[in-house]
């Protein structure tokens, strides 16, 4: 039995992906994949709940082989439905994004902090030479603008840009460090990262390069064409944040139909979310020290 996991990262099209790959499940099947996120969903949200214990500040720290037990489940089951190949998404399996982090409390947190650990947990009991990784990568700067994005979105905080990036350890933002952490969890691990904005040339690409690099034929799918939700423009951003979050009102109703009009409109162009020039500045910094140390 193979194993594929693809833990995101966050902001990369995952939910995208999930989406066409539950539209196309009986071609998966046909191709021996054990989807669990449509097959056994229960187990992947105990697996997410697991995870989450490693980084929420009120919860105890679970066990180093908690997941075993469900891992052993899915492989049995896989097993009886004839699949050779078990796949799992989902970004949240490598803990919770940047905004989460923040939204519960946490000082300052960083990027995927203890992605190891959480590796270690969600593949326990799995043979290390059959299980492969598969994520994409961003850019920093547009990582973090999206992330600002959608925790401004999702009602999740209500700082501007700026004290955003004051709030989170934004210069942790590596993924080519992310990569060699997790691969030194186990050298045997394979670990595909792709560059997500490098293969960003269409929703058809995409999906057909990820089945890829699963091991399907993607020749027998059907793309089911999604509109991606827009990043949100600078004047949604301070209207969004000028209404009470979330159902803190005791005009509710009226929050959320407020929020829904502004959200109802497409982002202008004219007026784009821009990172302050001290979050660009140290990010370049970062960037150059990097290539300074690889070279």
């Amino acid at each position: 039995m193979q194993y594929v996991f693809h833990l995101g990262a966050h902001k990369t099209a995952s939910g995208f992906l999930q989406g066409n790959l539950a539209a196309n499940l009986d071609i998966l099947r046909a191709q021996g994949v054990f989807y669990v996120n449509e097959e056994m969903p229960v187990a992947l949200q105990r697996a997410r709940k697991t995870v989450n214990r490693l980084y929420h500040p009120a919860r105890a720290i679970p066990e180093p082989d908690a997941l075993a037990a469900i891992n052993s489940k899915i492989t049995r089951r896989a097993e009886a439905a004839g699949a050779t190949t078990v796949l799992i998404s989902e970004p949240d399996l490598l803990g919770p994004s940047m905004h989460q982090a923040l939204a519960w409390g946490i000082d300052n947190p960083g990027f995927y902090t203890q992605a190891p650990a959480a590796l270690r947990l969600i593949t326990s009991g799995l043979p290390a030479a059959h299980t492969r990784l598969l994520m994409f990568s961003r850019r920093p700067e547009t990582y973090i603008v999206s992330l600002y994005s959608e925790a401004i979105r999702s009602a999740q905080l209500n700082l501007d840009l700026a004290a955003f990036c004051r709030a989170v350890n934004f210069n942790a933002i590596d993924f080519a460090s992310l990569r060699d952490r997790l691969q030194a969890v186990d050298p045997a691990l394979d670990l595909n990262m792709r560059a997500f904005e490098r293969i960003k040339l269409g929703a058809e690409t995409y999906l057909r390069t990820f089945l890829r690099d699963l091991g399907a034929d993607p020749a027998a799918f059907v793309l089911t064409k999604t509109d991606p939700r827009p990043q949100l423009d600078a004047n949604q951003v301070e209207a969004l944040r000028q209404i009470s979050m979330r159902g803190q009102s005791e005009r509710w109703r009226l929050v959320k139909k407020l929020r829904d009009q502004v959200l109802s409109y497409a982002p202008d162009p004219a007026y784009p979310l821009e990172l302050p020039s001290w979050v660009r500045d140290s990010l370049s910094v970062t960037s150059e020290g990097r290539r300074s140390g690889a070279a």
